[in-house]
Parts: structure tokens; sequence; C-alpha cells
């Protein structure tokens, strides 16, 4: 990966982007068949573990202290099930860990799985997985192209305000500008722009076509960057040069207070060691000062997640 820097001490995280799972406790298609488009989009992931839990994790992380952590749902065939066993998880955890769960804004029982997650006291955040190439048809993981231009999607997701839930729409860079207008008329609703804005054409133009609409993003004080899944951008073996032009541009256009890391953990495992990518992460980030530093590895993902609320309450449980 390149030149990478050397810590004398640990990194202080909170990782912004991690899962857990368990194929004995919540069915995961995908764990259990071969699915086309997910071996389209990583390759061979035979080596994923079928169970992956919080000691697994804190062993790969080793290289780090991990201060908390934000659990994304893992496209389980039930996804409420799935978001109260990580409740339960999160309940038994010595460091605290908000939780996202998914959700499709069509959906007819929409508000009955919301008030489900309200239930679990970790959720903080939702997700749709919304990300459609026009020319490929295996990375098309929404129902149709035209989601977040659908009238009554729109309706549906401001719902989020009931429930004071951030979400998180996955799409990728052509779907920006679709993006921008959904985040434009939901000013109340905190908005996590994954993948780095997923951008797909990576050569120069495509990178300042990427760059420009995430400018425009930027404008929406509503929306939070997230810098993972490198290896869904460039591929199982991507590069720290190929890697850090594109992320010094985030940290140019949303600056340290509004980007944060994550792992993507285990997912990137098939890709390198944890140790390897916190250490590119090392680099990348090297430019800014301490604090700013300290914002994009812990501070920024503990504030919009609500970490440091969940903190307060693993204190209490505990004492």
């Amino acid at each position: 990966m390149g030149d990478l820097v050397n810590l004398s001490e640990k990194r202080r995280i909170v990782d912004a982007h991690s899962h857990f799972f368990d194929h004995k406790a919540n069915r995961h298609d995908f764990l259990e068949n071969v699915d086309e488009m997910f071996q389209a989009l990583l390759g061979d992931y035979s080596k994923l573990p079928r169970t992956y839990l919080f000691d697994d994790y804190m062993a790969d992380a080793a290289s780090v202290e991990v201060a908390g952590l934000v659990w994304y749902e893992f496209l389980s065939a039930n996804p409420i099930r799935e978001v109260q066993w990580a409740q339960k998880l999160a309940d038994n955890l010595p460091i605290p860990m908000a939780i996202v769960g998914l959700v499709n804004f069509l959906e007819p029982d929409l508000e009955e799985r919301l008030e489900a997650y309200r239930q679990c006291q970790n959720v903080t955040a939702v997700r749709e997985h919304l990300g459609w190439d026009e020319g490929n048809r295996l990375r098309r993981f929404a129902k149709r192209e035209d989601l977040l231009r659908d009238s009554r999607w729109r309706h549906r997701l401001g719902l989020l305000r009931k429930y004071d839930f951030k979400c998180c729409l996955e799409v990728f860079s052509p779907q920006l500008p679709d993006l921008l207008a959904v985040i434009q008329q939901n000013p109340e609703i905190g908005f996590t722009i994954a993948v780095m804005g997923w951008p797909l054409v990576l050569d120069e133009q495509g990178r300042m076509q990427w760059k420009r609409d995430l400018v425009a993003l930027s404008g929406c004080e509503n929306a939070c960057i997230e810098i993972s899944a490198n290896e869904c951008i460039w591929g199982m073996k991507w590069s720290l040069p190929e890697a850090d032009p594109w992320v010094q541009t985030v940290f140019e256009v949303f600056g340290p207070g509004r980007t944060m890391f994550g792992s993507h953990w285990p997912i990137a495992g098939l890709a390198g060691s944890f140790e390897s990518l916190y250490a590119a992460y090392e680099t990348m980030a090297s430019r800014l000062s301490s604090s700013e530093q300290d914002a994009v590895f812990r501070r920024n993902a503990s504030e919009w997640f609500g970490i440091s609320a969940l903190s307060g309450a693993l204190v209490r449980r505990d004492s």
C-alpha cells in the first residue's frame, strides 16, 4: 500500500462501519449460497466467515484502541430480528455500539419496522441500498433505478423525522445529484454518504465529476461522509497511491469535521489486515492536525452516531 505511517502508540478509534453476524442466529443468503452480485463486487468471498463476533473483531483490531463502533445490518433475511439480535449483543459489550438497521422506504410495514427499531435503544440510524449501475446489471442493488426521484419514496423517507434516526443511502457516484435533492429536501434528517460517494469512473475525468458532486453535497450541513470499503471501489489489491488522491479530495471538500473512517470489517479483511488498513488511514490523515486526526478517527463518528450517549448508558448499566 505504499509508505505507511507508524505510530508510537495505539490510535484510539470509533469504527464508523463494521459488521458482526452469526449464520446460526440470522439467515444471510449470500453466506449460505454464492450470490452473483456479491461475487461481482468482491470476487471470491468464500473466505468470509459464516460467524463473526465481537471477540473476533477485537483480535483483528489489536493494532488500535477501539473506543466504540457502529454496527451495520448485514442483509439478513429478517432485518428486525437481526437488529434485535444486535441489540442483545450491544447490551453485553464492554464498549458502546451504535446500530444501523435496514429499511425499504416503500415497504408497506415501514412504520412497524421503524417502531421495532425504536424499541432497541442503540439504533441511531437506518440505511437503504440504492446503488444502481446503468451499465452493469450485477451492480444494481435497488429495486428500481429511479427511487431517489420517486415522490412517494421521498415522502416516506420523511418519516425518519418522527423517529430521530439518521439515514445512510448507499448510492454510486452517478446518482449523487439525485441524492443531493433528497438531502436538501430533508434538512432535519442527518445523512451519511457511504463509501465516500462510491465513485465508479476512476479516471481523472471521473474524479473531477465526482468532486463537483461532492462539493454540492458539502453545502448540506446535515450530511457527513464516510471513508470505508476501499476494496469495493478499487478492488482487493487496492493501493495507497491510487486511493489517497480521492481521500484527500474528501478532506478538502467536506473537511475533517464531517469525515469519518470505517473499517468495513470483516469484508475488508478479504483485501488485507486490519493493521495495514489503519496504517493506510494514518498515512492518508497525516497532513491533518492532531485534533483533526482525532476527529476523523474517533470524534466525528462518536458524535454523529450518538456513541457518547451510549457510552453514558453503558457506565450507568455497569455501575
